[in-house]
């Protein structure tokens, strides 16, 4: 049998095959594990609990980060609110739309509810506005913020309208240096029990979120019968004492359990988690057993031979960093030396895989590039098409948003086209199409912007243009067509919408609308016509 060559990896010999590295490694862990069996089980038993129980806490303790979250964007959202423009001008109505629109837009919270210093509500956006209001369903709580100015997250109670547990996140409305009304923002008990869904606990695992007086607001298991009511006297009391903690307790439902909790240090809120004793010491048993079983077998006792073997592989796989840098980044591939067979078989294939991406890479970018000018450019006239518009107007409208400079939207569309198409045929109209582009190309300034926004209207962006420079331009594009000579049709004109973005703009379709407005003017008024809007 002939012995098997090295693999030279450009010049490179590889000295060692990574069956040989593991075999020693196999037999330095085989040796000496047995020996520590007894020893190790009892201890891995021991650190499993305990490590168990680190795990859980960090669990409560994001458990406690979402929930603080949850009222951390609701305390934002009723702040940024509670600066409404509305306010400032009484508009109690206005407000209401505005709440329902923020709702809406952001998911934050159920609902928002205005309320003045005798506790009364004014706006409640579960309801429509101008109908009958109770009272706020804690009156205390908008009392401590009229005394104080400052947010509160409150305890659970009844809501005045839901007549149903729920918390609020309370936020001041300042008029001056007072307070003019509470602002609240409703929060459902249903996000918290969202946030012990998203962590699939183990069946039989009980968690609960209490509020910071010691109240259920969600729990895992038959929340209908424990949520509103108070946890247990020792939670109560150990909670109290410190923010993090484990203890042996019994549930509500006299479950013997293993408990953490951790308690935010910010609102108060808590949250527990239990694992039944039964479960845990089922689960504890089964694994270390499997655990010491494993360690019998693989136990690394043989520091010599495994360090040997370990440095060697350590180091082939450490060299072929570079080479996978050099790949991600796109750059030529270099092949180090290695002392693993199979590693310098990877190294070369790094090289070859490189080589093969840059050719790959080259044609993509040449694909991308055409793809992207197909995507861009309307096939029959060769102007930009409206992705392509759209994409223009948003830029114009930041710009004109971040420094104040204006631009002028033209909306054109060839009057009588059907009857053209209908009359000549769709060749004639395509004809007219390319003329029409060809004459706005050439009437327009280079730094204007024209595209086909669809069908037979042309949209043009006008850049640092007043509306009396817009409106002699469009005439000039309508003169120019009216009066060139297209093939077969006899006469072609078109109609003209023109009309200025303003600062006062939501966004930049708002000065398209109203060139589209202008256009239907023109329209209206017998074609081939010009019109600001």
């Amino acid at each position: 049998m002939k012995r098997r060559k090295s693999v030279r990896a450009y010049g490179l010999p590889s000295r060692w095959r990574i069956g040989t590295v593991l075999l020693l490694l196999i037999l330095a862990c085989l040796l000496p594990g047995i020996l520590g069996v007894a020893v190790l089980f009892a201890r891995e038993y021991l650190n499993g609990r305990a490590q168990l129980e680190r795990d859980m806490i960090a669990t409560a303790r994001a458990m406690v980060q979402s929930v603080d979250t949850q009222s951390f964007k609701a305390r934002i959202t009723g702040q940024v609110l509670s600066t409404s423009a509305a306010l400032s001008r009484n508009d109690l109505e206005g407000f209401h739309r505005r709440a329902r629109e923020v709702i809406a837009k952001t998911r934050v919270g159920m609902n928002f509810v205005l309320t003045n210093e005798s506790g009364q509500q004014l706006v409640n956006t579960l309801r429509e506005f101008g109908e009958p209001l109770p009272r706020h369903g804690n009156p205390e709580i908008p009392r401590r913020v009229f005394a104080t100015g400052l947010p509160e997250i409150s305890e659970i109670y009844i809501g005045g309208v839901l007549r149903k547990p729920v918390i609020s996140v309370d936020v001041p409305v300042m008029d001056n240096d007072r307070v003019r009304y509470v602002l609240s923002v409703g929060v459902s008990l249903d996000d918290f029990n969202a946030i012990l869904a998203a962590q699939h606990f183990p069946p039989g695992w009980v968690s609960a979120i209490f509020d910071n007086t010691g109240t259920i607001a969600a729990r895992t298991h038959a929340p209908e019968a424990f949520v509103g009511q108070k946890g247990t006297v020792e939670y109560i009391q150990r909670i109290s004492e410190s923010l993090e903690g484990s203890m042996q307790t019994v549930t509500r439902e006299g479950i013997p359990t293993l408990s953490v909790w951790s308690r935010s240090s910010v609102t108060g809120w808590s949250v527990g988690i239990g694992i039944p004793r039964e479960i845990l010491e089922k689960d504890l048993i089964r694994t270390m057993t499997w655990l010491a079983a494993g360690l019998a077998i693989l136990l690394v006792v043989g520091l010599a031979l495994a360090w040997l073997a370990g440095r060697r592989i350590a180091g082939s796989v450490r060299a072929l960093t570079e080479p996978a840098i050099a790949l991600g980044k796109g750059l030529s591939v270099p092949v180090p030396e290695v002392s693993i067979q199979e590693s310098a078989e990877v190294a070369v294939a790094l090289r070859q895989a490189g080589e093969l991406l840059a050719a790959r890479t080259t044609s993509l970018v040449a694909a991308n590039q055409e793809l992207e000018q197909l995507a861009r450019v309307d096939a029959l006239t060769g102007l930009q098409n409206r992705n392509s518009a759209n994409e223009r107007l948003r830029q114009e409208f930041l710009r004109l948003k971040r420094s104040g400079h204006l631009y002028v939207v033209l909306f054109m569309d060839i009057d009588y086209f059907k009857a053209i198409n209908d009359t000549y045929g769709h060749d004639t109209g395509d004809q007219v199409l390319r003329h029409v582009a060809t004459v706005l190309k050439d009437t327009l300034r280079e730094s204007d912007f024209v595209a086909r926004y669809g069908g037979e209207e042309f949209l043009a962006v006008l850049p640092e243009t007043n509306a009396e420079g817009a409106l002699r331009l469009a005439e000039t594009v309508r003169q120019t067509v009216s009066r060139h000579a297209f093939p077969v049709a006899e006469r072609v004109t078109v109609s003209i919408g023109v009309a200025m973005a303003t600062d006062q703009d939501k966004n930049e379709e708002v000065a398209v609308r109203r060139a589209d407005t202008a256009l239907y003017q023109a329209k209206a008024d017998g074609r081939n016509a010009v019109r600001g809007c």
